[in-house]
């Protein structure tokens, strides 16, 4: 069964208030019962049609790949939370042009600020409330997220592992263009292509799909010291698709620098 995340304020998550305003967490327990609509700005290098579908630089594409068609906006962010008795039952994001979405409309809030309650929600929350806070939280502009993304993909509660997984998965993004020289960018896609060598690329793909995980210790090399920086990219993701502790380590290792 999944549980209603809290409303409580959390001072050590979020930023300290200038006198006589409102956090958003304040606003959306003021808001009451119901569905609440917030947006906020977006990095750069993400893009969508405001519906169902995400692109981040040229080449990733999230949602449905249907709709990859329609035109990709550089637009905000906007969250629906659905609230229940003081807690947070349900989460929806989108990005692109904004939509008149049902709920009370809360306006722009700062993009930090949401980034920070969404992802105090993702550590604390368990099943889809968790899982669906994590992405918009990683999508807001200008905001370093990836330790609070390492203390989620640790946490090896067994009602969190939907959020434990997507935080993993961010957290490889962050990695692979960290080792293209852009640590604060989910932009993975500056590959020369045409030194792209696939059958590495496919060897690291093997290496992924061996049994019990005796693949990880050859991915970590690969990802750690291959000439070809779409190879070890290669590596990166099939080690956040993992759930190995190591992959975890070798992300954080990359990402302090």
């Amino acid at each position: 069964m999944i549980r209603a995340a809290s409303l409580l304020v959390l001072p050590c998550v979020l930023a300290p208030l200038t006198t006589g305003a409102q956090s958003l967490a304040e606003r959306l327990a003021a808001a009451g019962d119901g569905p609440v609509v917030f947006q906020f700005a977006s990095r750069p290098e993400i893009c969508g049609d405001g519906e169902r579908s995400v692109r981040i630089g040229s080449h990733s594409y999230m949602g449905d790949m249907r709709s990859i068609q329609q035109p990709c906006v550089h637009g905000p962010v906007q969250v629906r939370l659905t609230v229940r008795s003081g807690g947070v039952e349900r989460v929806e994001s989108w990005v692109g042009p904004p939509r008149a979405r049902e709920g009370r409309a809360l306006g722009e809030v700062g993009a930090g600020e949401a980034s920070r309650y969404l992802l105090a929600l993702a550590t604390r929350a368990t099943g889809t409330v968790a899982t669906k806070a994590v992405a918009p939280a990683v999508f807001a502009d200008s905001v370093v997220v990836w330790p609070s993304l390492l203390t989620i993909a640790r946490d090896s509660s067994p009602d969190r592992r939907g959020a434990r997984t997507d935080a993993a998965f961010w957290l490889s993004r962050f990695a692979s263009a960290a080792i293209g020289g852009h640590p604060t960018s989910l932009d993975d896609d500056d590959d020369d292509r045409s030194e792209r060598d696939d059958v590495k690329v496919q060897a690291v793909f093997a290496l992924s799909q061996l049994p019990n995980r005796e693949g990880i210790p050859s991915l970590l090399e690969v990802a750690r010291s291959n000439a070809t920086l779409a190879v070890r990219r290669s590596a990166l993701f099939w080690l956040g698709q993992s759930g190995d502790p190591r992959a975890l380590a070798l992300f954080e290792a990359l990402l302090r620098g």
